[in-house]
């Protein structure tokens, strides 16, 4: 039987979405966004010296770079963000023509390229793409996506794992590094009734998956074969994303979220939206620099 591991309440921050969740090795702190409070916050390991700043729009994902500024997905376009004022400057809006869709998901892949999904936020229609963001340019690596998640990389950057969160499908793609196109994808995992829908993921540095279950109260790591291992459980239903961190990189750092919720639900769950941690038996890799 796997192991399973309790996680407990970090910050009681009460986030609409959580989600992006970053661990910072050059400034030893933790930060993610709550999408829809249009913020950025950070904390210490700990939980403690919590700071916020505020943004013009909802911040879905960023990667760090050398100077200090951030590569960063708003809703509604990919931005360079300034981490002290909260300042962006656009780079490349994102469908300014469609309503519906918004960017979601996204990270760096291990040689510092900047990927981000989208979505479609009316009525989850496979309409969104893939981004892939460098200096050179944006191109679209995906397309036909409802909801982006789940974006991750093996520790030698060769496979990509990517979910259209409503198929309940977590895909291992081929990674080309040299050129940053996924091809053939296979199927790594399926998620079962009740078990929620796959939401955000990272990798530990023995290759490990570990997704968070929006609406399944946990985060679940799979081996590289895809077997299920080691699970955490959480006292709020609605899990986002998960990022490892810490002094020895063996801190399992997850956001949680209270959007959709009803009043009643809320009640029964006070600290839904709330940071948690685990500590768990596997350490995390650095998530290294956005290459501008």
């Amino acid at each position: 039987m796997s192991e399973r591991i309790e996680a407990k309440l970090l910050v009681d921050c009460k986030n609409h979405l959580g989600e992006g969740i970053q661990w910072s090795v050059e400034r030893q702190r933790v930060y993610w966004p709550d999408i829809f409070g249009n913020v950025l916050q950070s904390c210490d390991e700990n939980g403690g010296a919590i700071e916020r700043l505020e943004l013009e729009t909802g911040l879905t994902a960023f990667g760090f770079t050398r100077t200090g500024r951030a590569i960063a997905s708003f809703v509604d376009g990919v931005c360079w963000l300034d981490m002290e004022t909260g300042e962006r400057e656009m780079l490349y809006p994102f469908q300014p023509d469609n309503p519906k869709t918004r960017l979601n998901d996204g990270g760096l892949d291990r040689q510092g390229r900047f990927l981000v999904g989208g979505m479609d936020e009316v009525d989850t229609t496979a309409i969104a793409p893939m981004l892939s963001v460098t200096p050179k340019g944006v191109r679209e690596i995906l397309q036909g996506i409802a909801i982006s998640n789940s974006l991750a990389f093996s520790p030698d950057g060769k496979t990509m794992y990517f979910t259209d969160t409503p198929t309940k499908k977590i895909f291992a793609y081929s990674y080309d590094t040299e050129t940053g196109t996924p091809s053939e994808p296979r199927l790594f995992t399926r998620l079962s009734e009740g078990d929620g829908g796959p939401d955000g993921s990272t990798v530990d540095a023995k290759g490990g998956l570990w997704n968070a279950r929006f609406g399944g109260s946990a985060v679940q790591r799979y081996l590289p074969d895809g077997t299920p291992d080691i699970r955490v459980d959480l006292t709020v239903p609605n899990i986002t994303c998960c990022a490892i961190g810490g002094r020895n990189m063996n801190r399992l750092f997850i956001t949680t979220a209270r959007a959709g919720m009803s009043d009643e639900a809320l009640d029964a769950c006070p600290t839904a939206g709330g940071l948690f941690v685990a500590d768990i038996p596997v350490k995390g890799l650095e998530v290294g620099f956005y290459a501008d």
